[in-house]
C-alpha cells in the first residue's frame, strides 16, 4: 500500500529500492568509500548520494530516450555499509555485496567512492567471469608500483588486479591517461604489467572512429568490466574529482564515446571519484548521473 506519510530512500532515477537481485537485470549499488590519504582532495565517499540527487533531473529527460534504459528491470540497492577506518574490512564488504548481486544473475552498476573500490569488485567478478577484461577510462592508470605488499589505495587497484590474476590483463585497456611531463613513468609501469595504455594525446591523434574501432576489435565477445573515473573529463566540466587533471575530454566527447561502446558484453560497470566537496555547483555529480544512465543503456 502506498502511504503518503512516508517516502522511500533517495534512489538513482527514482528507481525502486530493493535487494531482490534474482528478479532484476541491473542493480545500482553505492560504495561510499575513499582512502582519505590526500591532505586536500578527499570526499569521494559522498559521491553516491550526490549522483543520486543529481539524477532527479536526468530522470525527467529520459522521457525522450529511445529505447529508454528504464524499460529494463533496474533496482537501486542503496549503499553498502562500509568501515572507513579499515580498508581491508571495507574491501571485504564490497566484495560480499558484489557477490550477492552477481549471484542473483544481476549485473552491478556501482557509484563510488574513489578508484580503490574497483579492486574488491574485480575480486568478486573473477568468481563469475574468470576471463573478464577491464576497460578503464581515467586520467591515470591506477596501476602504480607498490611501496609494500600492504600498499592498497586508489592508485594501485589495477596493480593488485594484475598480481592477483583477477582479470585478463593482456586484453585490458586504460584510456585517456595524461598528466605532467613525468606521466610516462606510470604509463610504462602499467604497460610492463601487460596492460594496453592509450594516452589522451594518442586518442586525439587517432580520432573517435579509430579509437572505437580499436576497442571493439580488442574487446568484442569478451566479458567487460567498464570502469569510468570522472577525472577522464577535463576539470572545466568535472571539477569535483579527487585528482583534477587539465587537458581531458569534454562532456559531449565522453558521452559520445560511451554510446559507441554499445555491442560490447559489459557485465559490470562503476562510475567513481565524484567528489562533491570540491564542486559546490553540483555539475560533476550531474555529469556522473548522465554517465551512469549511459552505462545502463550499454548492457546487452
Amino acid at each position: 500500500m502506498n502511504d503518503s506519510l512516508f517516502r522511500p530512500p533517495l534512489t538513482f532515477l527514482h528507481l525502486p529500492y530493493s535487494h531482490d537481485f534474482d528478479n532484476a537485470e541491473l542493480a545500482i549499488v553505492g560504495l561510499p568509500f575513499d582512502c582519505g590519504i590526500d591532505p586536500s582532495r578527499f570526499g569521494a565517499r559522498l559521491g553516491p548520494n550526490a549522483i543520486r540527487l543529481a539524477s532527479a533531473l536526468t530522470s525527467q529527460l529520459l522521457a525522450d530516450a529511445t529505447p529508454s534504459p528504464m524499460s529494463r528491470k533496474i533496482i537501486d540497492a542503496g549503499d553498502v555499509n562500509l568501515s572507513l577506518k579499515n580498508i581491508h574490512h571495507a574491501f571485504e564488504r564490497i566484495e560480499a555485496a558484489m557477490h550477492r548481486v552477481l549471484g542473483g544473475n544481476c549485473r552491478p552498476v556501482t557509484l563510488g567512492g574513489d578508484g580503490a573500490i574497483s579492486l574488491p569488485q574485480m575480486r568478486a567478478i573473477r568468481k563469475f567471469h574468470p576471463d573478464v577484461a577491464v576497460l578503464h577510462f581515467d586520467a591515470h592508470t591506477d596501476a602504480w608500483p607498490l611501496n609494500s605488499n600492504d600498499h592498497f589505495d586508489n592508485t594501485t587497484q589495477f596493480t593488485h588486479g594484475a598480481h592477483e590474476n583477477l582479470i585478463d590483463v593482456v586484453n585490458s585497456i586504460h584510456v585517456g591517461t595524461r598528466g605532467p611531463v613525468n606521466a610516462q613513468v606510470a604509463i610504462k609501469y602499467a604497460r610492463d604489467l601487460g596492460y594496453e595504455v592509450i594516452p589522451f594525446e594518442l586518442m586525439r591523434q587517432w580520432g573517435e572512429d579509430k579509437l572505437i574501432a580499436h576497442l571493439h576489435e580488442r574487446l568484442d565477445g569478451r566479458p567487460v568490466y567498464l570502469c569510468f573515473d570522472m577525472d577522464f573529463f577535463d576539470p572545466s566540466v568535472a571539477p569535483g574529482v579527487a585528482t583534477p587533471t587539465p587537458g581531458g575530454a569534454s562532456a559531449a566527447d565522453g558521452i559520445a564515446l560511451l554510446r559507441r561502446l554499445k555491442g560490447l558484453n559489459v557485465i559490470a560497470a562503476d562510475i567513481n571519484t565524484t567528489t562533491p566537496t570540491h564542486d559546490p555547483s553540483g555539475v560533476t555529480a550531474g555529469l556522473a548521473a548522465a554517465i551512469t544512465t549511459e552505462c545502463l543503456a550499454l548492457f546487452p
